[in-house]
């Protein structure tokens, strides 16, 4: 484990996949039916907020579901540069020990 980083290598793409896990059901959030009925509630005032409140939320749900996908992707490609970096010291100690065996 890296004293810098506080992770081993595995560590950043299970939080990548937890991150992915989280966002399955949250992917399209559709209020549209709850929209649909705002003409039911008889008060244009209300019926407006009604709308305009679902309109907003399936728009900021999907702009954090995306944000959050980017963060999960961001954690996957550091976990596989850890990885990339975390084998390329291996091999270079690998080759100093036996160039000098």
């Amino acid at each position: 484990m890296a004293g810098d980083l506080g992770v081993g290598p595995g560590v950043l793409k299970h939080g990548a996949k937890d991150i992915l896990d989280v966002l399955k059901p949250v992917k399209k959030v559709d209020l549209g039916d709850l929209s649909d009925g705002a003409t039911a509630i008889e008060d244009d005032d209300a019926g407006a907020a009604l709308v305009t409140f679902c309109a907003t939320w399936e728009s900021g749900s999907g702009f954090l579901a995306d944000c959050a996908a980017t963060l999960a992707g961001g954690l996957d490609k550091a976990n596989g540069d850890y990885e990339d970096t975390d084998e390329a010291i291996r091999g270079a100690v690998k080759s100093v020990k036996t160039a000098l065996a």
